[in-house]
């Protein structure tokens, strides 16, 4: 007899699969389309990282298929796998993918790449992928909040990008969901065994697992296409038995159909881990305001919440450990006004004034813990050479779901990041703009958006 997490997630599938866009509300279309958006626009920022570019140039050399849509300059094409794993580890390369609050589960990027590859692949329009991407986006999280681990031993994008490829692709083909659920049980049993401290270490591995996790979740969703899959107990066998996680007994299916996951999505408008965005914005508003010059600050303190204090390398040696790095993000913050991409570029590795300032970060546990939504706070002050202290504090960083950005705010980063790439896409969020593209090809919708303005 299947365990209540088995039959809740059989459940889950049902609501999914026969999920239809007129069904789902308008607030959490806008959101779908947000999501989508927000992605392509940290998949061109990828592209312009130098591992990129030679990856997309040894991929559109082989020969064979060019069915699926690269988002890089000139929207080159190649294969529906290579097509799903480059867009993957382009669109977590600059950590500024969308993530999700309630879960370590960026499940955007787990569900996007392998759907972008289908659709440009199969002609389907952008109100095919917007549905998928809402059923596969609640399927994917509802599953990371099912389980518990903390610290957790296997990173959310090892872990979880396998069953979100495999959820869009299937739910973009029409599966029923019984080929739902033998596709998501399947891939859960291909996650990478992506150590959680290779963040910290900067290993560039990292930014390779949800682009395994395309790939794996396209075959699922063919094999189970086929008859094949995972079992009711996969997911659960793998989790709890392997990732040592606790479940948590009736998550799968809690306020299904009225609580939307989408809903607590987070947009970054900083290059980092978001564990450490209150610690760049308290830094970056100090430096506004204060204009402090770098050779004055004496010493960095920051009192914070757990997560961010796991983030303590001082030296990083790749963007990625830089990324990762909260002496790193806050030096870089007051060093150069910004904590978006060029705050984590190479040079920034080996800039003189921000190695300085990361040797005088000392971080500590906050006083008192903190609630959602304030439950990632960073509280700063900068001692100047001559003794005076200046203080800052950020209760919840800009993009949360307590504190979104801005329509302005959110324009502005697709233009910065989708410059080259896709010039048109600030004006795709727009209602009236992707609702008159609903029913487009999704790869001629890509085209437009590749348009010079």
């Amino acid at each position: 007899m299947p365990s209540s997490f088995a039959s809740g997630l059989a459940e889950v599938c049902q609501f999914a699969s026969s999920l239809t866009w007129d069904a789902v509300p308008a607030p959490i279309r806008q959101r779908a389309m947000d999501v989508l958006c927000d992605d392509l626009s940290a998949m061109a920022a990828g592209a312009r990282e130098p591992e990129l570019e030679r990856y997309a140039r040894m991929l559109t050399a082989r020969a064979g298929a060019q069915e699926s849509i690269l988002i890089s300059p000139a929207l080159p094409r190649a294969g529906r796998m290579e097509a799903a794993s480059w867009n993957a580890l382009a669109g977590n390369w600059c950590e500024l993918d969308e993530g999700f609050r309630l879960a370590i589960c960026h499940a955007g990027i787990y569900t996007l790449p392998a759907l972008l590859a289908e659709a440009t692949a199969t002609r389907a329009s952008l109100r095919q992928v917007l549905r998928a991407l809402t059923g596969a986006y609640e399927l994917v999280t509802r599953c990371a909040m099912s389980f518990h681990a903390m610290p957790p031993p296997v990173h959310g994008h090892a872990l979880w990008s396998a069953v979100g490829a495999a959820a869009a692709v299937s739910l973009l083909r029409g599966h029923d969901a019984a080929t739902l659920l033998r596709a998501v049980s399947g891939a859960i049993t291909t996650a990478s065994m992506g150590p959680r401290s290779h963040l910290m270490s900067g290993i560039l591995i990292r930014n390779g697992w949800a682009a395994a996790g395309a790939v794996n979740g396209i075959q699922c969703a063919d094999w189970a296409e086929c008859g094949f899959g995972g079992s009711a107990e996969s997911m659960e066998d793998v989790c709890t038995g392997i990732v040592k996680a606790t479940l948590r007994d009736g998550e799968i299916t809690r306020e299904l159909g009225t609580r939307w996951s989408l809903s607590y999505g987070y947009q970054k408008l900083f290059s980092c881990c978001q564990h450490g965005h209150s610690a760049v914005q308290a830094c970056l508003e100090l430096q506004a305001t204060q204009a402090i010059p770098v050779a004055r600050i004496r010493a960095i303190r920051l009192a914070t919440h757990p997560l961010a204090l796991t983030l303590n390398t001082v030296h990083p040696q790749t963007t990625l450990g830089a990324r990762f790095s909260m002496p790193h993000m806050m030096a870089a913050a007051l060093a150069r006004g910004t904590g978006g991409a060029r705050a984590f570029s190479q040079c920034s590795l080996s800039d003189p004034d921000i190695a300085a300032l990361r040797e005088k970060v000392r971080m500590r546990l906050a006083d008192d813990p903190m609630q959602a939504p304030h439950d990632r706070p960073a509280w700063v002050e900068i001692e100047c050479d001559d003794g005076q202290v200046l203080r800052a504090e950020c209760l919840s960083a800009v993009g949360s779901p307590d504190n979104p950005v801005t329509r302005e705010q959110f324009g502005d980063k697709l233009a910065d990041l989708a410059a080259d790439t896709l010039p048109q896409l600030p004006m795709a969020i727009e209602p009236a703009a992707w609702q008159a593209a609903l029913d487009q090809e999704t790869g001629q919708w890509l085209t437009e958006l590749a348009r010079a303005r």
